[in-house]
């Protein structure tokens, strides 16, 4: 029998303590952001200094939008792909709070609602954690009826008591209008502690990617990889969309990141002719960046049109190696699910389900915290 409980290694707090730092009382946050007063509780806007947005850009800093590319170079991006961008996939809210409870209000754009196969939670839902480095605990009992409405939502919930820090993730396959966090006018407030992997790590891929088709965000293979080395998450993921247009990948080499896990596969109808220059436009602007190659998912024993497009993907990083790139990875779907009872991973033998994207982020993990180590 296994014993050993830990399959990612022990989970450890911040080595930083949750108290330091600078707070200042709810209600001493200026009134540019305060959106309300009522019983006893302050409604501040999350763009207030005192949150941390991140996964987006700052909205402040790209156009008051909550938006996952350039929002000054929408029309630049194909249709798809700029709509989705509207989408918050991967981008979350953090801050520290003594407050005993906290009420979110979140006015949702352009949620994608009625997907047959996703949860409504899934989708546009959103989800809380307590907790700093790798160790954070979920809030879900607090959480589970959410989403209910695509447009707006509120609802109040209970934290720890102390000093906590509070980790929101942002929904997936929607957007957000506004997010504004109600607290105790008496509560402290501060900016959450550093993360252990200062940058952040980069995804970009199809729906699956986006988070297609886990049951609350966390549960997305690329939140899940963030979550276990204590980092940021960019996620491009764009549903049906992920062509390998060089928008995409211009846009990822203005980024600063960690490492960029290159999940492009599924969409393409041209992968012969985009992978190559994909990789090699986001290389050329980070010669050092550990960049992993991932092929895409399925639950079958592997098919021709599999084997074809794997190919494809080897020759990019066999052209990568020759051409002297020692910071890359190739890593092979094969090893995503064992090969017994494989439809248990899938929603549609597309889409992975929660246990799907953890099978994801199982293989991944120790080839990402290798090349995050390798470049420490």
């Amino acid at each position: 029998m296994c014993t050993d409980r830990f399959l990612f290694g022990e989970e450890r707090e911040s080595p930083l303590r949750i108290t330091d730092g600078v707070f200042v009382p709810a209600s001493d946050v200026d009134p540019e952001f305060v959106r309300e007063k009522k019983d006893g509780l302050i409604f501040l806007d999350a763009l207030a200094p005192q949150f941390r947005i991140s996964g987006i850009r700052h909205p402040k800093e790209n156009g008051n939008e909550y938006y996952r590319l350039d929002a000054s170079k929408r029309t630049s991006y194909s249709p798809a792909n700029a709509s989705l961008a509207e989408c918050t996939a991967g981008a979350q809210i953090r801050f520290r709070t003594d407050a005993e409870k906290m009420t979110v209000r979140i006015s949702l754009r352009g949620a994608i609602a009625g997907m047959h196969h996703f949860t409504d939670r899934g989708a546009y839902g959103i989800d809380l954690y307590t907790g700093t480095g790798t160790k954070r605990t979920y809030l879900g009992a607090m959480m589970q009826t959410f989403a209910d409405s695509p447009v707006y939502n509120e609802q109040t919930i209970a934290l720890p008591s102390g000093m906590q820090e509070v980790t929101i993730n942002l929904p997936l396959y929607g957007g957000v209008n506004s997010f504004v966090i109600g607290l105790p006018e008496n509560a402290l407030l501060g900016l959450p502690l550093p993360r252990a992997v200062e940058k952040p790590i980069a995804f970009y891929g199809s729906s699956i990617t986006q988070g297609g088709c886990v049951s609350r965000p966390a549960n997305m293979y690329s939140h899940i990889l963030c979550r276990l080395l204590d980092a940021d998450c960019l996620n491009l993921g764009f549903s049906g969309s992920a062509m390998g247009e060089q928008s995409i990948a211009e846009y990822l080499a203005t980024r600063e990141m960690s490492a960029f896990v290159m999940d492009y596969d599924y969409n393409s109808t041209s992968l012969e002719k985009t992978h190559y220059p994909f990789y090699k436009t986001v290389r050329s602007a980070h010669p050092e960046l550990p960049i992993l190659i991932v092929t895409h998912p399925y639950y079958h024993a592997e098919r021709e049109n599999d084997k074809a497009r794997k190919d494809v993907i080897r020759e990019t990083v066999r052209r990568a190696v020759e051409e002297g790139d020692t910071h890359v990875e190739f890593v092979d779907s094969e090893l995503f699910f064992p090969l017994q009872m494989r439809d248990l991973y899938a929603v549609d033998a597309l889409h992975p389900n929660d246990l799907g994207q953890f099978m994801m982020a199982r293989a991944i993990y120790p080839v990402l915290e290798k090349a995050l180590l390798r470049e420490a």
